[in-house]
């Protein structure tokens, strides 16, 4: 189920096809400002589902799923040190997009013995809505629409955050501060993850979409890496945060971690 929260976005207002090309070739940008499709409130849901179901492959292929569960089992000793048996480990995924990384956290988790519960946060009424639909056979995930500037959550209300590929859309003014609220909602801390900008990664990002036929992904994805940060940026942004302990580090497929532990 999806939880709202905040005002109500406008529905689609395309009337959706089987064909998604055709949708494509139809949908202009609706809202003023809006540099990527997928963040349209008026993008088909048809549209909107293949796009989720491409990103989930890319997260998977790229490692960006392997990226948030290494963060985590390296958290797992320090939660356990400081929580009952049987607790809960509480975690927020903010712009969790198809909830894709939620699902598979629930399955590392079950790996482990351990239970988990989720906050998956998402903007978007039809992201939200095809999130929650994914994650229904996981109760230990709850998707809520809410915006990642004004999350409606108490400091230290979970044990880390995570946020993938979303820093990017978030206008630069709150890089920084993005980062600092989620320092204070994980206890423990939090990872973020997303594009470097360079030549290079526009021609890599280039590439690997045109491996896919959807035209969300074969759009959106050169035009994340053109919103994204260099590394000289990210360094300006983890010092502009100045956050005890952040640590900024390279990793493949031309991308930053910013990650807080303990």
């Amino acid at each position: 189920m999806i939880v709202p929260w905040g005002p109500r976005h406008a529905r689609n207002r395309i009337p959706a096809t089987n064909d998604v090309t055709e949708q494509a070739s139809r949908l202009p940008i609706a809202v003023a400002g809006i540099a990527e499709w997928m963040d349209d409130p008026a993008c088909p849901v048809d549209l909107m589902r293949a796009n989720l179901d491409g990103l989930r492959r890319i997260n998977r292929l790229s490692g960006a799923v392997r990226l948030a569960l290494s963060y985590l089992d390296r958290l797992l000793p320090v939660w356990r040190r400081t929580h009952a048996p049987g607790a809960p480990l509480q975690l927020l995924d903010v712009g969790t997009g198809g909830a894709d990384i939620p699902r598979a956290v629930m399955r590392w988790a079950a790996a482990r013995g351990i239970r988990v519960r989720i906050t998956a946060v998402e903007r978007h009424p039809t992201t939200a809505r095809l999130a929650a639909e994914a994650s229904a056979g996981f109760s230990g995930i709850t998707v809520i629409r809410a915006d990642a500037r004004a999350l409606p959550f108490r400091d230290a209300a979970f044990d880390a955050c995570l946020c993938s590929i979303t820093l990017h859309h978030l206008d630069p003014v709150e890089r920084s501060v993005t980062l600092r609220r989620l320092n204070r909602l994980g206890r423990l801390g939090f990872f973020v993850l997303d594009l470097v900008r360079s030549p290079a990664a526009y021609a890599g990002i280039w590439l690997l979409t045109r491996c896919f036929r959807n035209p969300l992904i074969r759009m959106d994805g050169p035009r994340s890496v053109s919103r994204a940060y260099t590394w000289r940026e990210y360094r300006t942004i983890a010092a502009e945060a100045d956050i005890p302990g952040l640590r900024l580090r390279r990793v493949p497929g031309f991308r930053a971690a910013l990650e807080r532990l303990g």
